[in-house]
């Protein structure tokens, strides 16, 4: 069942190009190609392709839309925008992250990784606990208000609807984030929220920057999310919003269709489409969902069978015995449906359930009856152990100051270090600047301190305060426009530095941070081979400092390597992270620093006045990082000694992943590091998951890009991805996952299990009467299939209680159904 062409729904919606757009479409009639014919249709239309936005909720939608579109508009495809809505947040935070006091090289931190600083931190042992803990600290900043928003909002008074104490507790967990460089899924939607609210040229830059916006899954966007995209769409009103309010499963989770849609329909007065022809199951499929989707209270859509859709079978409906029957009786229906055929296309089939329990029970069923299955609990790619140790290395690499992956480095291999030891360094350096990620330094052990060099160099060296404008912020890809470096000798102001490069990458977005555009550059600009000629030679060996300076660092050496040029092996200081050890504030951008310290020069996205800044800052800082040298030199004395070679083996790694593509650096780290022979000797059924990670980094990896920025969107991408982006296709399982989990995704056959009252409609939602949602949830399994359904329950459950079969299963079109039964003897 294909279409050939679009129908005439279809078309109003692709020729619709201009204005406000609110299309009500179910699953199956053709979304995606509408979506997508339309972006081909507003190119055609004069409409610049790098101002066009796709949001999309899921990677896999994302994905889907490129492949769509990378063939429909093959030239024009590689400039549109196509992202989910936290990698389109992480983008903006990449390109402002210097204004807001944001480390530019910020990571961020899956939900592993937070849950693992929530247990630390509130001291909380179980699952459900801390998984709640954190919903609580992201629903805070979700609901932000606008005065919340200010970048200068105490943290506490932020999660105060926790309580005193836990508030105090979440403002240290946010603490902690931000020394590590971390942001978590909730600060990328309040940090974008906090720019658009306080920053009213960041707002209005950003409003320039799309003409022709359109949004996916309108059911799953929360009012914080649409209040990015309002902002986005501001300018021209030129948004399209598509989704099935009839799929809308997630308000538990915070989603709120209804106020978007209705927000969207007062602030842009959209034009309003339904596509209603459904060209993805069988008519018995399609009428069945339908006829359920009657008794739903509020019904925003309408299923029509195409006419070429096949009629289909009957669905049968299996009423087991027991819960181990109907594991049985779903295992004999897929062995029935394979055949003894070997080419059987297994990953065609999903077991759906309400609960994690079922998962489970039918799960050992399945593997009883040799049927190769996978569920999502069983791969957490990205979440097992193995996974998470060899990603620790390559994080600290990319983020020096990511204490939880260097903490995750001292576990396995084992290196000598106990926890006793960590924790004394960890505490004793609170009261001196001194981090545990400094003892990953080879700086530390020069001279017992971190800030050494530093020191002694201000005082009786040479050192260079510079800083670069940009036209982006990837590395090999983008350019240097400007560079500024003031030299001090013995702490004094020597010389200046000052130039403009011509360009061959369009400024683009960064004109509107920094000022300069290509006629400018190209009237005043030098040659970069002469610039970058003349920067070194000024640098020569001095100890380099700038504020948020590891990006400058990468973007210098990038451009240097493009041009054939070498570069030495930098030593550099950043005063950002200086200030963040010795400075209390509310923000550590350089233009609230140079306000809360009163200093002369002001910045101002000018890279030499931004120079000047910077050396006023050091000037200040200097005596500070001195008072404690002492101090820091004690505790590397005490506890240095166990973690020299580490630090020797980070910087040789820090050198490679400048030259080496991400896959090749990842499998020398896995040996270089001895996690590879940990593994083989410890549990060497992990090391075909090592191997898997090394083929996704390979998969993963962007040619065009530096080695070092290939890596950092390598390791992004590892952070977003859900873990059904990755349950292979290849390995050709039955999918056993709940409803929620098989959201957007679809099959040829699918089990319904488990349908039984207080199972689905829950015991929650019986009590609590909130069956609506329940009901939805289950039109959503019902539309996960393409051609087979097969519904089934059970009379007593493991404990001998009798139960009784879903409501549901009486509010389906009784024509469509055929009960069915089983002998597992």
């Amino acid at each position: 069942m294909s279409q050939t062409q679009p129908n005439s729904e279809q078309l109003k919606i692709i020729n619709h190009v201009n204005g406000a757009l609110l299309i009500l479409a179910p699953v199956g009639t053709g979304k995606t190609r509408v979506l997508s014919s339309r972006v081909v249709k507003a190119i055609k239309a004069g409409i610049p392709p790098k101002k066009i936005l796709c949001l999309t909720f899921t990677n896999r939608a994302a994905k889907e839309m490129k492949e769509r579109l990378a063939q429909m508009c093959p030239q024009q495809f590689r400039y549109i925008t196509i992202k989910t809505f936290h990698s389109l947040c992480t983008y903006i935070l990449r390109i402002e992250a210097k204004n807001i006091g944001l480390p530019a090289d910020f990571v961020v931190y899956d939900d592993t990784d937070c849950l693992g600083l929530i247990k630390g931190i509130f001291q909380l042992s179980k699952d459900k606990d801390i998984q709640d803990k954190l919903s609580q600290i992201s629903d805070c900043k979700t609901k932000a208000t606008h005065l919340q928003l200010s970048p200068n909002y105490p943290l506490e008074q932020l999660f105060l609807p926790l309580g005193m104490r836990d508030a105090r507790l979440a403002s240290k967990y946010q603490t902690v984030l931000q020394e590590r460089h971390g942001l978590d899924f909730s600060d990328l939607i309040f940090y974008v929220r906090s720019l658009f609210s306080y920053y009213p040229e960041i707002k209005k830059r950003w409003e320039e920057r799309f003409d022709f916006i359109q949004v996916d899954e309108v059911q799953d966007t929360h009012l914080s999310e649409y209040e990015i995209v309002r902002c986005l769409a501001a300018r021209t009103g030129n948004i399209a919003i598509i989704g099935d309010l009839d799929q809308t499963i997630y308000k538990w989770r915070g989603s709120e269709p209804e106020q978007v849609v209705n927000q969207f329909k007062q602030e842009f007065q959209p034009q309003e489409y339904s596509l209603t022809w459904n060209y993805r199951a069988t008519k018995t499929l399609l009428n069945t969902a339908s006829g359920f989707a009657d008794s739903f209270e509020t019904r925003h859509t309408k299923i029509t069978p195409a006419p070429i859709c096949e009629n289909g079978e009957l669905i049968p409906v299996y009423p087991a015995k027991n819960e181990d029957d109907e594991g049985k009786w779903i295992a004999q229906q897929i062995q029935d449906l394979a055949n003894n055929n070997p080419e059987f296309p297994y990953n065609r089939v999903a077991v759906l359930t309400r609960t994690h329990k079922r998962i489970d029970i039918i799960s050992k069923s399945l593997e009883k009856s040799q049927i190769p299955c996978i569920t999502v609990e069983q791969h957490q790619f990205f979440m097992r152990q193995e996974i998470k140790d060899a990603l620790a290395y390559l994080r600290l690499i990319i983020n020096p100051f990511d204490t939880g992956s260097m903490l995750r480095m001292l576990q396995r291999p084992s290196r000598g270090i106990g926890d006793a030891t960590i924790n004394h360094i960890i505490k004793e350096g609170e009261n001196c600047g001194f981090k545990l990620t400094d003892m990953a330094s080879t700086q530390t052990f020069i001279d017992g301190d971190p800030f050494s060099n530093l020191i002694t160099t201000y005082d009786s060296g040479t050192i260079v305060v510079f800083d670069v404008e940009t036209t982006g912020f990837l590395a090999g890809k983008d350019e240097v426009i400007e560079i500024a470096g003031i030299k001090l000798i013995n702490g004094e102001i020597e010389s200046e530095f000052h130039a403009h490069i011509k360009n061959t990458v369009p400024v683009g977005d960064s004109a509107q941070i920094h000022g300069y555009s290509d006629e400018f550059l190209a009237a005043n600009g030098k040659n970069a081979i002469d610039v970058f000629t003349e920067f070194l030679e000024f640098i020569q060996n001095a100890f380099l400092v700038g504020h948020n300076l590891g990006f400058d660092i990468k973007m210098v050496i990038a451009d240097a390597q493009k041009l054939g040029l070498s570069t030495p092996q930098f030593q550099w200081g950043d005063t950002w992270d200086l200030a963040k050890r010795f400075i209390q504030a509310d923000s550590y951008s350089l233009e609230n620093l140079a306000t809360k310290l009163k200093l002369n020069q002001f910045p101002n996205h000018s890279a030499i006045n931004d120079t000047r800044a910077t050396v006023e800052l050091l000037a200040i800082l200097i005596p500070l990082v001195k008072v404690r040298a002492d101090y820091r030199q004690a505790l590397v004395y005490r506890y240095g000694e166990g973690f020299e070679n580490l630090a020797d083996d980070m910087q040789s790694w820090k050198n490679t992943s400048q030259k080496l593509r991400p896959a090749d650096l990842l499998g020398n780290i896995l040996i270089d590091s001895g996690l590879y022979d940990y593994y083989e000797y410890h549990e060497p059924h992990r090391l075909e998951n090592l191997k898997r990670l090394v083929k996704i980094f390979k998969e993963q990896d962007n040619l065009e890009l530096h080695p070092d920025t290939a890596l950092r969107n390598i390791i992004e991408y590892t952070a977003l991805a859900k873990n059904l982006d990755q349950i292979s296709q290849e390995n050709n399982q039955v999918l056993i996952i709940t409803i929620h989990q098989s959201k957007g995704l679809e099959f040829d056959t699918v089990f319904i299990a488990g349908m039984c009252e207080e199972e689905f409609p829950t015991y929650f939602s019986l009590r609590d009467n909130k069956i609506e949602e329940e009901k939805r949830l289950f039109y959503v399994a019902l539309t996960r299939a393409k051609k087979q359904l097969f519904i089934s329950w059970f009379l007593k459950d493991n404990k001998n209680f009798a139960k009784i079969e879903s409501q549901f299963l009486d509010l389906l079109p009784p024509e469509y159904l055929i009960e069915t039964t089983f002998s597992s003897s």
